[in-house]
């Protein structure tokens, strides 16, 4: 039997298998499983997928292993102990198929990390090492070649080819890059003609696209890649744009309409044509008897000056009042809840006669994950009522980046410019336990996105037109670990952060510290203070809220008190803390419970 390069360059053309992940998932196995675990755990899915692809006339099968690498089989399904594992029987598996079939099997190698995972961010050695470990496996079980597939990032692909190319010079080499943003670019804004221009000069056998969109799309991008590079090329797109229906993911069942488009794939002088998400073995049957006996067009090179992609990262712009009142160390902030209902003139009145001691309005995003009014609509509504700045507290839990992304630049288009990031209490302590928390995003995340959009551009970097002026807040416990704390909030301040927001504050001596040091940080910081108003209230926060305690002596002094009696002593706790750290912080945010903000009076009245 011939090797790959042979077949490869003794054919006019060459018909690659379809989707794996979405034949799974079609299969019955349910999102969310590890999908390349299945070479172990179950192969005769895989094997099955396979054995179809095969009968329809596909000539190379892609392993099962397009995520089989350590980086994501260990942070998302704790399976980097078993990366080599299944990446050799993903070979093997298909290799079993084959057996003496005239076919081959190419080792599929997807990205190494997931887009947003900025804050596990890889360096271009460790992308190498984990690339490495996964091909040497497939190798090992008998792979022909190596697939990269679905690249964003072009510098981790380059990395990617030096790497397998230093394991055997002579192995086949696949290149292809996603280009789904409009326009054909990459998630990074890279366009076909910088990409080609690129890999035009690696070792590289062969360059392309895979996955995007749908056949449009990629042949759009494949004649751009080819009008400057000199290799050949693959192309393989997606069935379409998939649809989600009652639980299920469904992609357009299209074999005829694919197999005219892999015909035009040739005609552009592509010699493999393949599929992605949502192709099955019916595309794969249509597009070999489609492209049986016919050979690729001829290709036109041209000269082309291509620029390097330049993101463009502004210098923030913050105008918010906020910022002069962290300066001038005077923030006096009130933190409010949003109601359950869609009205809030009930709290517009409750909150007028306060508003001459105070000048910011803190709204929370349902604590405790009970669900009340959006904290961007109930923020300005209540800016607007009151004519003070909010600070709008955000939340990680309930939405994924796309729903994040629109809220935000949402809110800035309304002028609430004064944002804390928060990752949010998760679901299973609220009313609703069975609701799922997305947390696409960690806090850190967060504060990225906004920095992010300040500089005017996405989270994957892509311009922007207006750039926002947010001024990011982080939330932090303090008094327990100076080290930690602070190191944790210069994390933050790192990815964007302006200022810090504590949770709420009873141990002075231990809080003192970490407010020093934040202080020499740069950091300014608003110190949270929720008055005490009862001895019951007092147990509950301290025994039963996670990250407040409340020293002994607080405690004591709180104990059997009530009503009138128990306000009183929880205003003096009250002064006692701001009179011993106020000098250490820029500013004091006053957390009432129950909405008792008449106690922000007496506090202040000292």
């Amino acid at each position: 039997m011939s090797t790959f390069r042979e077949f490869f360059e003794a054919s006019d053309c060459i018909v690659f298998d379809g989707a794996i992940g979405t034949q799974t998932y079609a299969k019955g196995i349910p999102k969310g499983h590890c999908y390349d675990e299945l070479n172990i755990s179950i192969p005769d899915v895989v094997l099955e997928i396979h054995r179809e692809y095969l009968e329809a006339g596909a000539q190379v099968l892609t392993t099962n292993t397009f995520g089989a690498n350590r980086s994501i089989l260990s942070e998302y399904f704790d399976l980097g102990d078993k990366t080599r594992e299944i990446n050799y029987y993903g070979a093997r598996l298909a290799k079993q198929v084959i057996k003496d079939r005239e076919a081959f099997v190419a080792g599929s190698i997807g990205p190494i990390s997931r887009p947003l995972d900025r804050e596990k961010s890889l360096d271009l050695p460790q992308i190498a090492d984990y690339i490495r470990e996964q091909a040497e496996a497939l190798i090992e079980g008998g792979a022909d070649l190596i697939l990269f597939e679905s690249f964003a990032d072009l510098e981790a692909l380059l990395a990617g080819i030096e790497t397998v190319k230093e394991l055997d010079k002579d192995l086949f080499v696949i290149a292809s890059m996603s280009f789904p943003n409009d326009g054909g670019f990459t998630l990074y804004g890279r366009n076909p003609y910088e990409i080609a221009t690129r890999l035009d000069k690696t070792d590289a056998d062969v360059i392309g696209s895979n996955c995007g969109t749908g056949p449009q799309s990629v042949l759009e991008v494949i004649r751009k890649m080819g009008s400057v590079s000199t290799k050949e090329l693959a192309a393989q797109p997606n069935a379409g744009l998939s649809q989600f229906v009652q639980g299920r993911f469904y992609y357009p069942s299209n074999p005829e309409y694919y197999a005219r488009y892999g015909s035009k794939f040739l005609a552009a002088g592509v010699k493999i044509v393949g599929g992605c998400c949502g192709t099955t073995p019916e595309h794969t049957q249509a597009l070999a008897k489609a492209l049986g006996g016919c050979k690729p067009g001829k290709r036109k090179l041209r000269s082309i000056a291509v620029s390097r992609y330049k993101e463009e990262h502004r210098e923030e712009c913050i105008t918010s009042p906020l910022a002069d009142l962290l300066a001038e160390r005077s923030v006096l902030a009130l933190e409010v809840d949003p109601p359950r209902d869609a009205n809030l003139e009930k709290l517009i009145k409750k909150l007028e006669p306060y508003t001459p001691f105070i000048n910011m309005i803190n709204v929370s995003d349902s604590p405790m994950a009970r669900p009340r009014m959006s904290p961007i609509s109930a923020g300005k509504l209540l800016k607007d009522s009151l004519g003070l700045e909010v600070i709008v507290h955000y939340t990680c839990r309930d939405r994924n980046i796309l729903g994040i992304q629109s809220d935000l630049l949402g809110a800035a288009a309304l002028g609430l410019d004064n944002f804390l990031a928060l990752g949010g209490d998760p679901p299973s302590i609220g009313d609703y336990p069975f609701a799922t928390g997305v947390y696409d995003l960690t806090s850190e995340g967060l504060v990225s996105m906004l920095s992010s959009l300040n500089r005017g551009v996405d989270p994957l970097g892509n311009p922007l037109g207006r750039q926002t002026g947010f001024l990011i807040g982080m939330g932090l416990g303090i008094g327990k670990d100076t080290e930690k704390e602070l190191a944790a909030a210069q994390n933050k301040a790192d990815k964007g952060a302006h200022f810090v927001i504590t949770q709420p504050v009873f141990h002075i001596a231990q809080s003192a510290r970490t407010l020093e040091a934040l202080q020499e940080a740069g950091l300014p910081v608003i110190l949270s203070i929720m008055p005490l108003i009862s001895g019951r209230n007092s147990e509950y926060i301290h025994y039963e809220v996670p990250g407040i305690t409340i020293p002994e002596e607080y405690l004591k002094r709180m104990e059997s008190t009530e009503g009138s009696e128990g306000e009183e002593e929880g205003i003096r706790i009250a002064r006692e803390i701001i009179r011993e750290l106020r000098p250490l912080c820029n500013g004091v945010l006053f957390m009432p419970p129950f909405e008792r903000f008449h106690m922000l009076e007496a506090i202040l009245d000292s």
